[in-house]
């Protein structure tokens, strides 16, 4: 099966393909690609906002294997099984 892509999916392939279970900010999501990015972490916890200038975001993962990491705005990772994302609002320093 060739990899799920933004692409494959509007051409009609379903999203359920792939799923992985995931934590974001100790909620339970499921996740339908294999990338997730920085900007993306972010919708997930913080699907309204808060927005603007002054508003930056710190994301940090960690897989069940123990890796772990931090994504900047651009950033993504490779999405596993059971990773878990922690994101905060920080303020503009």
């Amino acid at each position: 099966m060739e990899p799920l892509t933004d692409e494959s999916m509007r051409a009609g392939h379903h999203p359920h393909e792939i799923s992985f279970h995931v934590s974001v900010n100790g909620v339970a999501e499921v996740w339908h690609r294999r990338r997730m990015s920085y900007e993306e972490a972010v919708k997930l916890a913080f699907p309204n906002g808060p927005t603007g200038r002054d508003i930056r975001y710190s994301v940090s993962w960690t897989k069940p294997d123990g890796q772990e990491g931090a994504l900047r705005l651009g950033q993504s990772v490779e999405v596993v099984e059971g990773m878990s994302f922690d994101v905060r609002n920080t303020d503009k320093s």
